[in-house]
């Protein structure tokens, strides 16, 4: 079932210069998307257009159903959580767990059950023993993993991820990764991340490529990220599994087409017992 549609949406901050040029796009629900393209390309736009902070010239945008218009919003928004590329603009509480609590205090759910809430999604993104820490205190990937426990405690229907791993070291970012494929495992979300990172990419089930305000190229990561050259001429990388398997090529070793490490490493593995 279609949890997201968007038809012909068009958008210019300015009214003149379009940054968003008659994209139609829609996910489905409970899967992960992700959206690329290079810095200017439309995608963080698309996320601010989708949870209403922006509003389109023309088009529509569907939420659950819902039209995304000044009679849902409230609905829709409650319905969306948001991450975004820098947790200290989402921090709010003196203590990990204030944090947490604050968007629960807003929805009014009632002290008693408030702290079991807190202690759970604080224990789902590994931070429990960090729950009367000051926020501003914890490390880049710490200061994230609270920020997606606040936004996993308001039990949403969807999470956008807006550019959410960019701001961290690799071991941060591939710590968030790993972070938000177990949550796509274990809970019935919607989840879309804007990205520039094609090693998370390579990890969703569906990934839509933006360029100029237009969709390029869209599908499974598979199909998409086998499309390489395109990808390097629309300024965006190739993941390391690809790379690495091109080198194998050379070499005289044949593989089937792989987009994670994972992969290749099985390919291998299978390759050295045949032989």
């Amino acid at each position: 079932m279609e949890k997201i549609k968007l038809e012909n949406l068009h958008f210019s901050y300015n009214q003149e210069t379009p940054v968003i040029k008659n994209v139609s796009l829609s996910i489905e629900e409970g899967t992960y998307t992700t959206i690329i393209g290079h810095n200017g390309s439309g995608k963080s736009t698309i996320a601010k257009l989708m949870i209403g902070l922006l509003e389109a010239q023309s088009g529509s945008i569907i939420i659950d159903r819902l039209p995304l218009d000044e009679a849902h919003i409230h609905d829709i928004r409650n319905r969306i959580g948001i991450v975004f590329q820098n947790p200290d603009n989402q921090f709010i509480g003196a203590t990990v767990a204030d944090d947490i609590a604050f968007g629960l205090e807003n929805h009014q759910v009632p002290s008693e059950q408030m702290q079991n809430i807190i202690e759970t999604y604080a224990k789902k993104v590994s931070m429990s023993k960090f729950l009367n820490s000051e926020p501003t205190k914890l490390s880049g990937g710490q200061k994230q993993r609270v920020a997606i426990a606040g936004v996993l405690a308001m039990k949403p229907q969807i999470i956008i991820f807006d550019e959410a791993t960019s701001m961290l070291d690799p071991q941060g970012k591939a710590e968030i990764n790993a972070l938000i494929q177990e949550i796509h495992r274990e809970e019935n979300l919607t989840m879309i991340s804007i990205t520039h990172d094609i090693e998370e990419v390579a990890h969703s089930d569906h990934v839509i490529v933006l360029d100029q305000g237009q969709i390029v190229m869209e599908g499974k990561p598979e199909d998409v990220l086998m499309h390489d050259q395109k990808l390097i001429e629309l300024s965006l990388d190739i993941p390391n599994a690809l790379k690495f398997q091109k080198e194998l090529w050379k070499q005289g070793v044949k593989l089937s087409p792989c987009i994670t490490m994972e992969k290749v490493v099985e390919e291998v593995c299978q390759l050295r017992f045949k032989n």
